[in-house]
């Protein structure tokens, strides 16, 4: 069975996400620079605690490749078209932290119902004379938990701020394949297809914000994971322009990127695999306090 190939405008993932990883670390030598000159944080600033809570949207166009077994699924959801295939979707994003430390928590959960042209495999050494296309209805729900603990090198006065981070990811995707129309597959008793995979991320990464304005910020983050402790890699890539609406209020407005490659190693009938492309705008309403 072969996987999507993607398209040029799809990136290669490993190789971007290091290189975009490693340059965010290049921040830290203009943002310890400036530290020099800026003023020495106060004990009050150091123990006071700062808050963000930030219900938000995700557009994303989606490409995955799904291997259940035999069977092969291909997802191309532009995102002109992820508004119709949605049927579940809850964005929320909490950090909280003091002085140095912040810890970001992350949950994301997404349903999309599809019709697709899958593919059935019957003998996957010859799959050029063994494969046929048949039409499935294919549901694919995803839960992510995330939480990382952050730890800021540079100053709280400094407008210039980096952040190494560690934590880890949890996914859950449930895939839900069917028939929508009559097929002597039916006879194989193998549909309808319902399975659940879980697991979880170690993930490595960094933050660099920048206040240009005063009420105009930048932030970027980086991280990568999976090291085939849970997937075989995953990286997550994300950009935001934020406007202080009010005192207590931020409106902002990014683009994330987000791949993952997960094998459970099995073979035959119990093989499972998702590799996927997940990128899009996203609109945060972030709370401050």
């Amino acid at each position: 069975m072969s996987l999507m190939k993607t398209k040029s405008h799809i990136l290669r993932p490993l190789a971007v996400s290091i290189i975009v990883f490693i340059s965010s670390f290049i921040f830290i030598i203009p943002a310890n620079a400036q530290d020099v000159t800026t003023k020495i944080e106060t004990k009050g600033q150091t123990k006071k605690w700062h808050f963000e809570i930030a219900p938000y949207f995700w557009a994303p166009s989606i490409y995955s490749d799904v291997v259940l077994g035999p069977v092969t699924v291909n997802t191309k959801t532009p995102f002109n078209e992820i508004f119709s295939n949605l049927t579940g979707v809850f964005l929320f994003h909490f950090e909280f932290g003091k002085g140095k430390w912040t810890v970001l928590t992350d949950v994301l959960y997404l349903q999309d119902e599809l019709t697709q042209t899958a593919q059935y495999t019957f003998f996957p050494k010859l799959p050029n004379i063994s494969t046929i296309d048949f039409e499935a209805g294919f549901t694919l729900t995803t839960l992510q938990l995330e939480a990382l603990g952050a730890y800021r090198l540079t100053s709280e006065t400094s407008n210039n701020k980096v952040e190494v981070m560690v934590g880890m990811r949890y996914t859950q995707i449930k895939d839900d394949l069917r028939l929508t129309e009559e097929s002597f597959l039916d006879t194989l008793y193998f549909f309808p297809i319902k399975h659940t995979t879980t697991y979880i991320d170690p993930l490595i990464g960094a933050r660099y914000k920048i206040q240009f304005h005063k009420k105009w910020g930048f932030d970027f983050r980086a991280d990568i994971g999976g090291f085939s402790v849970g997937s075989k890699f995953t990286s997550n890539l994300l950009a935001r322009l934020s406007f202080e609406a009010t005192r207590f209020l931020d409106l902002q407005l990014g683009y994330r990127w987000l791949y993952s490659n997960y094998d459970n190693g099995k073979t035959g009938i119990e093989h499972y695999e998702n590799k996927s492309n997940e990128l899009g705008p996203m609109f945060f309403a972030a709370f401050k306090f």
